[in-house]
């Protein structure tokens, strides 16, 4: 089979001739890769900006057909069509057992640490592994794990019938963001984006007012169409001065969303006063937590539009062309497909 694999920072994704993976372990499940999605964890860890360990074949946004099955696996059958949720829990330590598997001590993950999904053929444990109806779209598949992240966001942000919102970046998660939002029942979402094609998917995707920060101030301009603020700000971005904005655009009782990936250095500035006086609240969250399941459902109704999302498409063997036009920003997401 052939694999997109990184074998090291500055090198690039090599597509190289493997031997196809196979069933070796009791709960093993292996897939034929039908699609993947490129997320900006892909291009981060190239340069160096996320870890991983090489040599390994990338992608963590994919699904297939099952064609094997080890004899422990119960929940899946060759011919099955699934989706992969990424990321490995050990299900053992206080995280996994409290409730909170996305914080797990021992993750480890499928197409950063172990062989993924810019293949045409992974194997995948039975715990990683759910079922999506046979007629899915396969582009839909190949959203649900970032959905499944965006589902757990929405779950920690309280949105509701009537919330006003912000998000910050309209980046494909945001655009996600923006579609749940909606979907939830969100009044009024502003969106802050200087990017005329993801302003445009923006309002395909249910936001009410496009600001563009290079042209206005952000904050100013969500305070003057509200009362005083929104209730929920979601940053997109990973940036302390956009997670600045997204606190200071709170009305009272607002909560802000920590969602993009900020350096671990980053430092933001709040007003411990203005937290306490007008209860306002500062969360984090991080990829899924038992969140697969509805994601599946929610992409099954299209709940959110792979056709806006996916603009372009590549074959693995042009994976490094489909690396330069993301990081070109001529896209908003890519698919890969074998």
């Amino acid at each position: 089979m052939i694999g997109a694999v990184f074998r090291g920072v500055g090198e690039g994704l090599k597509v190289e001739e493997r031997a196809a993976p196979v069933v070796r372990n009791a709960d093993d499940v292996l897939l034929e890769v039908k699609a993947c999605g490129l997320c900006g964890t892909d291009p981060a860890i190239l340069e160096g900006r996320h870890p991983a360990s090489p040599p390994v074949i990338l992608g963590h946004e994919y699904g297939g057909v099952v064609v094997d099955v080890g004899k422990a696996v119960h929940a899946v059958k060759p011919g099955d069509h699934v989706v992969i949720d990424p990321n490995i829990k050990c299900g053992q330590c206080r995280f996994c057992r409290s409730g909170k598997q996305n914080l797990c001590a021992n993750m480890t993950t499928l197409g950063i640490f172990i062989d993924g999904g810019f293949a045409q053929y992974s194997v995948a444990p039975q715990s990683a592994v759910y079922k999506v109806p046979m007629d899915m779209d396969w582009r839909d598949v190949a959203l649900v794990e970032p959905v499944s992240c965006v589902m757990n966001g929405i779950r920690r942000s309280g949105i509701g019938l009537g919330s006003t919102v912000a998000v910050i970046g309209a980046g494909p998660v945001g655009l996600i963001w923006i579609a749940l939002a909606k979907n939830a029942g969100a009044s009024k979402i502003f969106v802050s984006e200087t990017v005329p094609a993801r302003q445009k998917a923006a309002k395909e995707l249910g936001a009410d007012i496009i600001i563009d920060p290079k042209r206005t101030d952000v904050v100013r301009e969500v305070k003057a169409e509200t009362e005083d603020g929104v209730d929920v700000a979601v940053e997109v971005v990973g940036n302390p001065s956009t997670v600045q904005q997204a606190i200071q655009m709170l009305d009272f009782g607002g909560r802000a969303v920590l969602f993009g990936t900020c350096a671990e250095e980053a430092q933001v500035m709040v007003n411990p006063y203005d937290l306490m006086r007008h209860e306002k609240e500062i969360v984090g969250s991080f990829i899924a937590n038992y969140t697969f399941k509805p994601a599946i459902d929610a992409m099954y109704r299209r709940k959110v539009r792979s056709d806006v999302l996916f603009t372009h498409h590549f074959g693995i063997r042009e994976i490094e062309k489909a690396i330069q036009v993301h990081k070109a920003g001529q896209s908003i997401k890519v698919l890969i497909t074998p």
